[in-house]
């Protein structure tokens, strides 16, 4: 249960350079103009971040279960 706590933390503060990271893995051999990068860039950190906060939702579920 404190796993899920911590874990969630860190996806949330991680977000960003996680979000960064992908699109460069995902996108390394494509030329992305700054109209196209933005959206992505936010696509990719906005679902990480709900990641992040679904995995503590669930740490405090548990928390209250017990």
């Amino acid at each position: 249960m404190k796993k899920q706590f911590v874990i969630g933390i860190i996806l949330i503060l991680l977000s960003t350079p996680l979000g960064y990271m992908s699109l460069n893995l995902l996108y390394a051999n494509q030329n992305l103009g700054a109209g196209e990068l933005k959206p992505i860039l936010n696509g990719f950190i906005y679902s990480y971040m709900i990641s992040g906060i679904l995995i503590f939702s669930l740490g405090i579920f548990n928390k209250m279960k017990n």
